[in-house]
């Protein structure tokens, strides 16, 4: 067993400048925190892994593929892997707790970058 207080986590990331927080990391998944503030945007690489976004706090929009979705505390949002997502229109500071399952290919990060450099 493993426990994790996510209240910690959260004052970490509020001491620093950082985005996201890992809280656990295992072979078939890795558990982050993240906090996207208010009147920002927050774009994300698609991950070669499934995700789940679950809103702990605050208020915006969630761009999944070509799909908008208002988003506020509670909400649970999935992303497929290799999916283009990103929070934006950021009205209330968003903090989530996301967990990635294992990936296919492991390069996780970087899809988009690595298309564009086998493309040149």
């Amino acid at each position: 067993m493993t426990h994790v207080p996510i209240t910690e986590l959260l004052e970490e990331l509020e001491a620093t400048d950082a985005h996201h927080r890992e809280a656990l990391e295992t072979e078939s998944m890795t558990v982050e925190v993240g906090r996207y503030p208010s009147a920002s945007a927050a774009p994300k690489n698609p991950h070669n892994e499934d995700e789940l976004y679950y809103v702990l706090s605050g208020r915006g929009k969630l761009r999944v593929g070509d799909e908008t979705h208002d988003i506020e505390g509670g909400d649970l949002v999935y992303v497929e892997p290799e999916m283009e997502h990103d929070f934006f229109a950021i009205e209330e500071e968003i903090t989530v707790l996301i967990v990635f399952g294992s990936a296919v290919d492991p390069t996780s990060y970087g899809i988009r970058e690595s298309a564009e450099h086998t493309s040149e």
